[in-house]
């Protein structure tokens, strides 16, 4: 049998009340939304609220959710606003320290051939943890980029969404999505750069 889409589940939830429906979606959505959301606010608790009340939404508003559009982009909208608004409210609390700032149960930054992702593989276990705090390092330092700048890095990066469903779910040009990754990759290595890690990245 195949699985429902996410847009199937949604109408099934409206029209019929099924609420396996719901919670469906919501196990399909813990890992990735919830990590994207962490990665943003860099507070694993108060991401964990934030993941809660993205999907309370969803629920509070699942009349309006027009079936004709994804609903990934609809959660991930409804997301990033939630966490623009909780960045407004703690940002003194956000001004910290780059070792004081580690999340736990995070994912590793994701290497590739792109942007800044150029750490260079060791196989050696020292060379390993050598690795993973250079990566740590790095994570931690999107949090300092301009709001508008931090959700299409996150969402390029660490959820690997094409410029395209970036610009549906923040609502943009697709021309602008590009030009602010781009912009996000220039500030990112400035930071790099003021942090001392470049020698690191060699």
């Amino acid at each position: 049998m195949t699985a429902r889409t996410d847009e199937q589940l949604m109408i099934s939830l409206v029209k019929k009340g099924d609420l396996s429906a719901f919670e469906e979606l919501l196990t399909r959505y813990e890992r990735p939304l919830f990590n994207y959301i962490v990665r943003h606010i860099g507070d694993f608790h108060a991401a964990q609220d934030l993941f809660q009340e993205t999907f309370y939404r969803i629920f509070k508003h699942r009349e309006s959710f027009n079936p004709d559009l994804e609903f990934s982009a609809w959660a991930y909208r409804i997301a990033t606003n939630l966490c623009i608004d909780e960045f407004k409210k703690k940002a003194r609390e956000l001004e910290v320290s780059l070792e004081d700032n580690r999340l736990d149960q995070e994912p590793s930054f994701r290497s590739g051939n792109r942007g800044i992702n150029k750490i260079s593989s060791n196989p050696s276990p020292e060379g390993k943890l050598i690795k993973k705090d250079l990566e740590e390092k790095i994570k931690n330092l999107v949090k300092y980029l301009p709001e508008k700048l931090k959700s299409v890095f996150i969402l390029s990066e660490y959820q690997e969404l094409s410029c395209r469903e970036i610009a549906k779910i923040l609502e943009i040009p697709i021309g602008t999505v590009k030009s602010r990754l781009h912009h996000s990759f220039k500030q990112l290595v400035k930071l790099i750069k003021k942090r001392g890690l470049v020698d690191e990245l060699r």
